[in-house]
């Protein structure tokens, strides 16, 4: 009763701090103990059974707040216990991004799949079961889960399908932020097994346990919880989540369920998470980098268009013939002729997931270029405000222009792109760092920075011209991206100039190195996968 009268009064106490569109009042009047609930799935017929899809809210937005405040609570716990090495500010302000722009992509807010689940719903529909049917929704719960258990076992296993979603794995951590790293096409591939209950399950309900789905499955992404006992035995858990991601060889194609695990063990995907050999977390060969559209696509586009071209150490092609080259876009991502497969559904799946997977080398060296402190918080500051546009944006988004969309998701993918840029300490892969004349890239992060904030200065020089001209909320962000284009232009003119003094010396190391042998890299540069796959675990 006391938690109801707090939670009561709270949109009234809010009303007089904030204005009803302040990026404050957006986010805290979120902060109830009905959102809450929702984080945990803890729902009922009753209160989300709606009659058309247009009536169903965007569950996933409506608990951000909340997982926001899971992260800043998990990551004080990690510092106060003296595990801050299970998390990074590059690897995070990664993996949320890609959850912003996981959300771009969809329309609306909403999982592409619904337009085409309606269109089946109402011309192909064999049964009409009742939308306000608890049974239905019950019904809707169990079968929704296990379409996700094929889905997500099709975008590890099917071939290029494994491409929608290998970005989801490539953090080298495992938190809460790691739930947000997702793929922005993945939908594209759900989809297909979404829309199979359409024939007998009314769209709406469909619809809201898809949201609760994967709003369920940001909680099992910490590695605070150990195992959850009995619940372990029906339910997904944060213990079976991190075989998941691991990529020891027992953890390779293991613990696809979302909320029910009993779809793994029915299917014999199953595997404990073994206290003395704890996951390790990653691809089989990591990324090495915090390039965003290069992580969302890059094994998408090897795997159909690459793959089938690759040789071995005797220059001789891997894949022979057409149904070869074919069968190594649509095999599962480890195959190779000769490996042997079975067949599920409608794709192949490794007799033996873990086939060719080597033991991970401990320790395990984590990917995390070093970065100067003042260019942390310029990076973090500059995230912070990214992720408050953002905030803004999935607000307003069903009332923007398409010109303003399109505006504002180029301001997201740019923005993404330099913060990669910067945590990478360089702009290409390290082969060409290796090929190409190195001062001449020491300028490109500082460069996309200076063209993003001139773009922003431009965007509000136009808005200048509208009735409403130069007010406080338009000077703020023109003052603040002025000032930091001055300091991007200042810090790459100083870089030259340090590169320009210790060269001598470098030239001087260089002459020292026979030309049979190879350069070592530095260690936090050394650790990234060499070839555009990797494969999953």
């Amino acid at each position: 009763s006391f938690f109801s009268n707090i939670t009561s009064e709270f949109p009234h106490l809010l009303d007089r701090i904030f204005s009803n569109t302040s990026l404050g009042h957006r986010l805290l009047e979120r902060l109830d103990g009905r959102n809450l609930r929702h984080a945990f799935y803890l729902i009922s017929p009753y209160e989300t059974a709606v009659e058309r899809v247009e009536e169903v809210p965007n569950y996933g937005i409506e608990v951000s707040t909340w997982w926001f405040i899971f992260i800043l609570i998990e990551f004080s716990l990690l510092f106060s216990t003296g595990r801050e090495d299970r998390l990074a500010l590059n690897d995070s302000i990664t993996s949320i991004s890609a959850g912003m722009l996981s959300q771009c992509f969809k329309f609306g807010g909403r999982t592409v799949a619904i337009f085409l689940y309606v269109f089946i719903w109402n011309h192909f529909r064999i049964l009409d079961l009742p939308w306000d049917s608890p049974w239905t929704w019950i019904l809707c719960l169990f079968f929704q889960d296990f379409m996700y258990y094929l889905g997500h076992r099709a975008v590890h296993e099917a071939g290029f399908f494994w491409g929608l979603h290998t970005i989801h794995h490539s953090s080298e951590y495992y938190n809460f932020s790691t739930a947000l790293r997702q793929a922005a096409i993945q939908d594209a591939g759900l989809a297909l097994y979404d829309v199979l209950q359409a024939p007998f399950i009314p769209p709406p309900i469909f619809l809201v346990h898809r949201y609760f789905s994967e709003i369920f499955q940001f909680v099992m992404h910490t590695s605070l919880v150990g195992s959850c006992g009995p619940l372990g035995l029906i339910f997904n858990t944060p213990s079976h989540h991190r075989v998941h991601h691991g990529r020891n060889p027992y953890c390779i194609d293991k613990n696809y369920g979302g909320v029910f695990i009993i779809w793994d063990r029915m299917f014999n995907t199953f595997e404990a998470e073994r206290p003395e050999d704890p996951p390790i977390y990653g691809l089989i060969t990591n990324e090495g980098t915090f390039n965003q559209l290069w992580l969302q696509f890059h094994t998408l586009i090897h795997i159909l268009f690459f793959k089938a071209w690759e040789r071995d150490e005797k220059g001789e092609p891997k894949f022979n013939g057409f149904i070869q080259k074919l069968k190594a876009s649509f095999y599962p991502p480890g195959w190779y002729p000769g490996v042997p497969t079975r067949t599920f559904f409608h794709w192949k799946s490794l007799v033996d997931p873990s086939h060719g997977v080597p033991e991970v080398s401990l320790p395990a060296i984590k990917y995390n270029p070093p970065l100067k402190i003042w260019m942390k918080v310029y990076l973090f500051s500059h995230f912070l405000l990214l992720l408050a546009i953002f905030f803004h944006f999935e607000y307003d988004r069903n009332h923007l222009t398409y010109i303003d969309f399109s505006c504002k998701l180029g301001f997201f993918i740019v923005s993404m792109q330099t913060l990669g840029s910067f945590f990478d300490r360089r702009s290409v892969s390290l082969e060409w760092r290796e090929r190409v004349n190195g001062r001449r890239l020491r300028w490109f992060a500082p460069l996309l920075e200076i063209l993003r904030c001139m773009g922003v200065l431009s965007y509000y020089s136009l808005l200048m011209l509208d009735p409403t001209g130069p007010r406080p909320h338009r000077i703020f962000p023109c003052t603040l991206f002025s000032l930091s284009a001055l300091t991007m232009a200042l810090y790459g003119i100083l870089e030259c100039v340090n590169k320009r003094r210790i060269r001598p010396k470098e030239d001087e190391k260089n002459v020292a190195i026979s030309m049979g042998d190879r350069p070592t890299l530095e260690k936090s540069d050394s650790v990234g996968g060499d070839g555009p796959f990797s494969r999953n675990l």
